[in-house]
């Protein structure tokens, strides 16, 4: 039996239209929009004693449905909202090797809303911190199949020779990046140029960002972020940084470095990632990159993690479809005794809508 939850969750999706009729009749003041995406992949995964496949939702960027709205209150102000869910089935940041197929989750991504106007945006609500993203710059076109944050793999575990699974990915490595979304009040800086500044606040911690996004003539560009996290609750203090740059020909160099402070402790965390990529084809839509991400003391203190990848993106032009394929392997050495390998291959799409 559905719970009462997840009743409503479907019964919202089909009123969208009726909404969508609602508003039409005043679009001259009200700018309404319904979008989202679904993502979904394969992997097969290998911890060195066990295998298997798993058909997940991709975390890199999951399944999700969007509703938007914007209003001209003048000629200089403007409001607007913004609602997101996302609805997984196996989630990959959870799914791991032997895992059942029942792990289907509904998330609420945003419940925000905003005014902007020359003085910078104000947000109100569950919706991006500040440093959300500013360790994931990439221009490689890749992303969705890995990244520094690399959810798609995050829910597998390494293991021991006697088949224990010990670590997951997502504890022996991480992309120091934000806080995610949360609820929280936000303010962002009107653009200086290329650069934007951006501080938050929730009720148990706070973020601030810098971030640099600059065209440079013939489809060349360069973007970076910085982030600082204080988390009060979880006692811990971050730095995210990422720099991206695409040449004119396609190619791009990609890198990360973030650290950690966990209040009261004498180990600090901290990785460092690096991407070089090439956008191949005469519409430049074959991507091409390989990856290499080393985080130290994240688990345990001592623990070295390292992995490497190669990943394939086909973009479909103009039609907001990607097809990736992605292939990894992932070391996790601990003074306790290294752990077995994880290898996975990975071949899924994204379709926006």
């Amino acid at each position: 039996m559905k719970s009462i939850n997840t009743r409503r969750a479907y019964y919202g999706i089909f009123l969208i239209p009726a909404l969508a009729v609602g508003v039409t009749a005043n679009a001259e003041k009200v700018q309404f929009k319904v979008s989202g995406q679904v993502s979904r992949a394969l992997t097969y995964a290998d911890n060195g004693t066990d295998s298997d496949t798993l058909f997940v939702d991709n975390t890199n960027s999951g399944s999700r449905l969007r509703v938007t709205g914007k209003v001209d209150i003048s000629p200089n102000l403007s409001a607007g909202i913004n609602i997101e869910t996302q609805f997984e089935d196996n989630k990959s940041f959870s799914l791991d090797i032997g895992d059942s197929d029942n792990n289907n989750v509904f998330t609420s991504r945003k419940r925000d809303l905003w005014f902007k106007g020359g003085w910078g945006k104000l947000s109100l609500g569950k919706g991006d911190g500040a440093a959300n993203n500013t360790s994931e710059a990439d221009n490689s076109g890749t992303w969705i199949a890995n990244n520094a944050g690399d959810f798609l793999h995050s829910g597998l575990s390494f293991a021991d020779s006697s088949g224990n699974k010990l670590v997951k990915m997502k504890q022996a490595f991480s992309d120091f990046d934000g806080l995610s979304r949360n609820n929280r009040i936000r303010y962002d800086t009107p653009k200086i140029g290329p650069l934007g500044v951006a501080v938050s606040k929730k009720q148990d911690g706070s973020e601030f960002a810098i971030t640099y996004n600059q065209p440079m003539g013939g489809g060349s560009k360069l973007t970076g972020a910085l982030g600082y996290v204080k988390d009060s609750a979880a006692d811990f203090k971050q730095l995210g940084m990422s720099a991206s740059y695409l040449t004119a020909g396609g190619f791009s160099v990609t890198g990360h470095y973030g650290k950690k402070k966990p209040d009261g402790s004498s180990t600090d965390p901290k990785g460092l990632y690096l991407k070089l990529g090439q956008r191949l084809g005469s519409a430049k839509n074959h991507l091409v990159s390989v990856g290499y991400h080393k985080v130290d003391d994240l688990a345990l203190a001592g623990d070295e993690a390292k992995r490497y990848n190669l990943s394939y993106v086909y973009q479909i032009p103009k039609r907001g479809i990607e097809i990736f394929a992605d292939v990894q392997r992932a070391k996790l050495s601990r003074t306790s005794g290294d752990l077995e390998d994880l290898d996975t291959i990975s071949i899924g799409s994204r379709i926006k809508f």
